[in-house]
């Protein structure tokens, strides 16, 4: 999971250069990447080994 981290990552650089909207758009990226992680762990199987 070091995507987000990277991808939060350029979007402060933007924001700190002042791009707004290129920061805005990497906070969506981010978004969907969290989504994607939470829908994948979310409906896959529960495999626990006792």
């Amino acid at each position: 999971m070091m995507l987000p981290f990277l991808t939060v990552l350029i979007s402060a650089w933007f924001s700190w250069r002042g791009r707004r909207s290129a920061a805005m758009a990497w906070w969506a990226v981010t978004g969907v990447i969290y989504v994607a992680w939470c829908f994948y762990h979310m409906t896959s199987a529960l495999k626990i080994s006792l």
